[in-house]
This record gives C-alpha cells, structure tokens and sequence, in this order.
C-alpha cells in the first residue's frame, strides 16, 4: 500500500482547522482590549486631524482614556482596532468614531509605531441616538481638533453642551497659529468682493478670539451681484485676512445650514484655525490652497 507522505497531510489538516475553528486571517476573534464601539449607533465624535503628511498613506488609531477603540468587522463576528488613514495635508476632513458608549473622554491618535500625535483635554461625549432613517442627521457632534505639523503642536475639544439657549447665533472661536496678525471683519459678500466691513478685532499669534455671531435662516438665491467666492448671494460672513495680505483669507457664511459637514445639525459652537496657505486635499474644487479651517465644515468656499 502506497503510504502519503507527511508533508503532504499537513496542508491538509491545516485548511480543515482554519475551516473548523473559522480564524480571521487579520483581527481577533473575541474582542481585544480596549473599548467596544456600537456600530449600530449613530455618529458619536467627529476628529479633525491638521496633519502634514508623507504622500505616503500613514494609518493612525483612535485611543479613548489610554484604550484602543474596537470594532466588529464582519457578520461572522471578528473584531479589530479601528483605524485612520490619512495621508498629505489632512486639514478639512473629519473622521468619525460610531457608537461610543456614552461617558467622558480624553481623546488621541496614535501612528502604527505606537507614537502619539495628539491628546485632548476630557471630552463629555453623550448616548448617540440610533442611526436609521428616521434619525439621518443628529445634533452637533463633540468634536477634536488635532493639529501636527511646521511648529505647531495641539489639540481643542468642541462641546456643543457649552453652547448658548439661542439656536440663532453661533459661538466662534478664530484662532491664530501664524507668526503674524490676522484681522477679522464682518462683511457684506458681493460680486466686487467684501463690502460694508466691521471689524471684529485683530488676533496676535498664537491667540484666540471669541465672537457671537446672529445666522440667517436661509442663504439667499444665487444672484449677478453675488460674490463668485461665497456660497450664498450678498450675504453676510466673517471674513479673516492675514493683516498683511488681504489675499490670503478666509469666508465664514454668516448662513444657518452651512456650518453642517461632518458634524450633523446645525452649527452653534466653532472654532476656526488660521494655519496660513496649503493645498487643499482631494475633494475641493473651488480653490487650490486653503488659509483656515473650521471645525463646523471644514474649508470654506472663499478659502
């Protein structure tokens, strides 16, 4: 009798043992340590990473309270840490965590060599509501900005539970992480540009300044006398320059509804990061460099 050889049952007995035992190839098959997200939930925090990155894609993992965020990654019930990718200038798109179980957080992203590029102050980060089709927009995410890159190293949490009872108004935070002033003016935008101009004060570098501002209801029609910058028509917006070149500027629409992206609701509580000129990342056609960027939706059109 012809007897098989040895080396030959071993492949064998070891597709019967992935097959018996149904291993993920990558990830775990119980949950690691770190804490469970509820992917059934919906959105629970919105990370705004300000990274100036290799071309090469780099993948950074979220971290709540010193732990790894775990997720289900398929029906069969494998697990896995989540996971960021991100690549070249970062400003301008958020990322999501879902379904973080509700509590106070001290939120950070971590490279794959274990290295830190961010750690916020504690974060309360409220029960998400179920995500369906009833429920396809919540309320104003918490938020983290991190910013890494030239000299500038930080981070800023945004607690929409700080806002203020009028729903009309958003609070706005302009901070400065140029090497020169920045000015801030309220303007009315039109098809020759900003006009009947307020100032709303000058930010030193490094500092901060806070404004409420009143938002219109809706944005107007398009118009011939609207500004081919703004998104709405002879509308008013705050409008931030660089002190010594008014070219170099950004265009917050003073509009309810435009403050949105990436962050559900209505935009009430804000900050806007001045980093001066960069290109922007894949997905914005309306300009080639952005000179600031806010946690509400990310650049504007007058970028």
């Amino acid at each position: 009798m012809t007897r098989l050889r040895p080396f030959l049952l071993l492949p064998l007995l070891a597709i019967a043992a992935c097959q018996t035992q149904r291993k993920p190839l990558t990830g775990y098959d119980s949950p690691p340590p770190g804490i469970l997200l509820n992917q059934n939930e919906g959105p629970s925090l919105a990370i705004w990473p300000i990274f100036d990155l290799p071309p090469e894609e780099q993948i950074f993992q979220p971290r709540l309270n010193d732990q790894g965020t775990v997720i289900v990654t398929s029906d069969e019930g494998f697990y896995d840490y989540s996971e960021i990718y991100l690549n070249g200038w970062t400003g301008g798109w958020s990322q999501g965590l879902q379904g973080v179980p509700a509590g106070t957080y001290v939120v950070e992203l971590v490279d794959d060599t274990g290295e830190s590029w961010g750690k916020s102050a504690p974060l309360p980060i409220p029960a998400a509501a179920p995500f369906n089709v009833t429920n396809p927009s919540p309320s104003q995410l918490p938020a983290v900005i991190f910013a890494h890159f030239d000299d500038q190293v930080g981070s800023w949490t945004i607690d929409p539970a700080t806002q203020d009872a009028d729903p009309a108004t958003d609070e706005i935070t302009v901070t400065n992480l140029l090497h020169e002033d920045v000015v801030v003016q309220r303007c009315l935008m039109t098809a020759a540009g900003p006009t009947s101009c307020t100032s709303v004060g000058t930010v030193s570098p490094g500092a901060d300044l806070r404004t409420v501002e009143t938002l219109t209801t809706s944005p107007a029609t398009s118009s011939p006398t609207s500004s081919p910058t703004s998104s709405c028509a002879d509308c008013y917006a705050l409008f931030i320059q660089l002190a010594s070149d008014a070219s170099q500027s950004y265009e917050r629409d003073l509009v309810q509804g435009t403050g949105t992206f990436g962050v559900g609701g209505t935009c009430q509580i804000e900050r806007i990061l001045v980093h001066g000129k960069r290109p922007l990342p894949a997905g914005y056609v309306t300009s080639s460099t952005g000179f600031a960027m806010s946690s509400c939706y990310g650049y504007a059109s007058g970028s």
